[in-house]
């Protein structure tokens, strides 16, 4: 803008000269400033995390002792703690399929509640997704840490049943039997529950009555009881009865055969159907926490899931250990729920 000789200077003129001015003038200044709030920050940072935690941590597995993810993390406890270098005790908060305990993580305190971790179970926290519960949370209403194991679902019926010992048997015989045969299930939305209603909607012809037990143990003692006819599970848990001769493993619910399980062909093999699913273990923090905080979680989780002696335990006990963070683990979840959205297991369930 040009000014004539002995004009007034407008008033927002001059402010754009004063700014400009100052800023040319003292930008060494103002970058100094910054750098030093940076390393201020950064110490802070630092100093928190040297102190943190200070206390023992609880990990709150959302379902009753004995089932899987409460095994899991009993054995995991120990190699966090020795990594924390705080006590970790796991406490058990059953009901509601496991929202008891997940609407609680929802709404922890970012200071109140930072001593705690949570096990959230995928997709099976993707029950929130059911229109019938009217839920107000969201996948991003938990602050999601890491993810701890993956372990695939599978299918299982009597040792010796003379109906069917194979897949193709036991899908055959539902086919020509339907609503007949009864399979023992956790809640419905649970990652094997999710696995027979993805059956049943794409699967021309499945169908198949449900019973919903609480917890592994009592699937196991319907299906052994005689009181169901099959049983969905997770590979690491149902292992050792395999190995008795008790169960007789049918499907595994992955897209390759389960390395714990060779012989046992995919779902997919026998139906050209790829019915995938599984249990997949995150811990979670209380939301708003800090990235500081979450650092020290995050260093210790990873830390002491490549434990070799942990990794060795849970070779042992068949469970898949697979750790991700941040953008990876973000991928898996939305893929999870891009699965339920299409599977829509709420449809026809009771």
């Amino acid at each position: 803008m040009r000014i004539k000789k002995g004009s007034a200077i407008p008033i927002s003129t001059t402010r754009r000269i004063t700014v400009k001015f100052s800023l040319k003038k003292h930008t060494k200044y103002l970058s100094a400033v910054a750098a030093a709030a940076v390393m201020v920050g950064s110490l802070s940072q630092a100093a928190l995390a040297q102190k943190f935690p200070s206390k023992p941590v609880q990990v709150v597995v959302p379902f009753k002792p004995g089932g899987g993810a409460d095994r899991t993390f009993r054995l995991f406890a120990p190699y966090l703690a020795k990594e924390l270098g705080v006590p970790v005790n796991v406490t058990n908060i059953a009901g509601g399929g496991g929202w008891i305990a997940w609407a609680q993580m929802a709404k922890w305190d970012k200071n109140k509640d930072d001593h705690k971790l949570g096990v959230i179970n995928l997709p099976h926290v993707l029950s929130l997704l059911d229109p019938r519960m009217k839920r107000k949370q969201t996948l991003k209403s938990f602050n999601f840490l890491a993810w701890h194991s993956l372990d695939p679902c599978i299918w299982a019926v009597r040792e010796g049943d003379p109906r069917f010992q194979t897949g193709k048997q036991f899908i055959d015989y539902v086919m020509k039997n339907p609503n007949k045969i009864v399979m023992s299930t956790t809640a419905v939305g649970s990652d094997d529950h999710m696995g027979i209603a993805f059956a049943e909607k794409f699967l021309k012809g499945f169908k198949v009555k449900k019973v919903y037990a609480n917890g592994d143990s009592k699937k196991i003692q319907e299906v052994l009881g005689k009181h169901t006819d099959a049983v969905a599970g997770n590979v690491g848990y149902y292992v050792p009865y395999f190995m008795d001769a008790k169960l007789k493993p049918i499907f595994v619910l992955s897209l390759e055969r389960s390395p714990n399980l060779p012989s046992v062909p995919t779902f997919f093999e026998v139906t050209g159907l790829k019915n995938i699913s599984y249990a997949g273990r995150t811990l979670a923090t209380a939301p708003g926490m800090s990235d500081a905080k979450r650092q020290v979680y995050l260093d210790a989780i990873k830390r002491a899931i490549e434990n070799p002696e942990y990794m060795a335990k849970e070779a042992k006990n068949k469970n898949p250990l697979l750790f991700k963070e941040s953008a990876e683990l973000w991928k898996t979840l939305n893929e999870s729920k891009a699965m339920v959205q299409k599977v829509k297991f709420w449809e026809g369930a009771k």
